[in-house]
């Protein structure tokens, strides 16, 4: 045990056991296919083994708390290559399947991952050498050829993490557009057709990224309708499509790291080329998302005069806070009151203006925060429902089939 855990806060031993108990090797889970080591396991017990136990998005929103801040560098730097090796699209899977069925369809993991390789440089000794790191590839470089894991081409390449995060800012700049392997009842027997189509842009204008859309559920509120019953099998609880302001927060917190990484020789890239080929550098695409972000989320308390804000008050519930959603494709959930905010204010607090940071997130604490913990939608909305039963089916469009887990 080291110090930082012997000597540290009640928290961080709790962190140190529970780290214990959702890690280890597992006869029917890896984080490769040809090898077996121990991998995290995304909940217990329904999420222990099989292809049901590691998880793109629960493994890097977890990294940090398990495997960094317990000092569990080795095990953290396992996680990160492996998942490194299995980029493709310019993501990395949700669901990894011991790098076997790998699917691609969640659009915040690979922010999750750039922000668990910077938590790496900056808290593990020498933690810089990670992106000379070198991997094999799953999949080819730049190229969304499908094949499966082992068809000859799998493995074949090689790329450094300085690489593959590379390729993962470039492909986003230029804009992301597939439809996922295998579409169709085989990989998802809830979703509708049109949810398999993944879409992800930049809009150049103010340096934000979109993505996503009404039939599928890209970010960690991905709960979708299961219930034939009430007619709401295909229609997720909550789509969050547009720019989800947890994205927004760590493409920022990414591009300022690379930017001081860069202006050291740290890291050899300068920038991204945009859609029409034009080059940005780190800085300035910082700078553009930096000059556009109040503007884009922030609500404020007095409507008067501020066009969007006055023509939309008949759907705006809660002022003085920032929105959940920027652009989505129901514009009443831009403006819901969600616990994602503070995400982005843990890791881009440089965004947020301090006076309304602290404003927005006493309403979090004021509105969101129970005796269970943090509500993940203001229980004063009109889609909140109090009451999450994944096993009732009746003919309620709202809650039947538990589609109120994040509503």
């Amino acid at each position: 045990m080291s110090d930082n855990i012997r000597y540290g806060p009640s928290f961080l031993k709790e962190l140190a056991l529970v780290s214990v108990q959702l890690s280890g090797i597992t006869n029917s889970a890896s984080l490769h296919p040809h090898s077996q080591v121990p991998c995290l396991a995304a909940g217990l017990p329904h999420f222990a083994a099989d292809w049901a136990r590691c998880w793109g998005r629960d493994v890097m929103i977890s990294l940090r708390g398990l495997l960094l801040a317990t000092g569990r560098f080795g095990n953290a730097k396992e996680h990160i290559l492996a998942f490194g090796s299995v980029l493709k699209h310019g993501m990395i899977p949700n669901l990894l399947g011991s790098g076997k069925i790998t699917r691609y369809n969640s659009r915040d993991s690979i922010w999750f991952f750039l922000q668990c390789i910077q938590d790496y440089t900056t808290m593990a000794p020498n933690g810089l050498d990670i992106l000379k790191e070198v991997v094999k590839r799953r999949f080819f470089p730049y190229d969304d050829t499908w094949f499966a894991w082992d068809d000859e081409r799998a493995y074949t390449k090689t790329s450094s993490m300085e690489d593959i995060v590379q390729e993962a800012m470039q492909r986003h700049a230029s804009g992301i557009s597939f439809r996922e392997a295998n579409a169709g009842p085989g990989i998802d027997s809830q979703m509708k057709d049109p949810g398999f189509n993944i879409d992800i842009h930049v809009d150049w204008s103010n340096g934000i990224l979109f993505g996503g859309n009404q039939w599928n559920c890209g970010t960690w509120m991905d709960k979708m309708g299961e219930s034939e019953k009430a007619g709401s099998k295909g229609f997720p609880g909550t789509p969050r499509d547009g720019a989800a302001i947890e994205i927004t927060g760590m493409l920022y917190s990414t591009l300022v790291w690379l930017d001081k990484l860069s202006a050291k020789g740290q890291y050899q890239y300068k920038g991204v080329k945009k859609t029409d080929g034009e080059f940005i550098s780190w800085k300035d695409w910082a700078a553009l998302l930096k000059e556009n972000f109040e503007r884009c989320y922030w609500i404020p308390e007095d409507p008067s005069g501020d066009g969007e804000y006055d023509v939309n008050s008949h759907i705006i519930n809660r002022r003085g806070i920032y929105k959940d959603l920027y652009k989505s494709g129901k514009e009443y959930e831009d403006y819901q009151l969600r616990a994602n905010a503070p995400i982005a204010m843990t890791v881009a607090p440089d965004l947020f203006v301090p006076e309304h940071a602290l404003k927005a997130l006493k309403m979090a604490n004021t509105y969101l925060l129970d005796v269970y913990g943090v509500s993940t939608l203001d229980p004063s909305d009109l889609n909140y429902r109090g009451t999450y039963d994944n096993s009732l089916d009746n003919d309620d469009f709202r809650t039947a089939k538990g589609r109120s887990y994040h509503q």
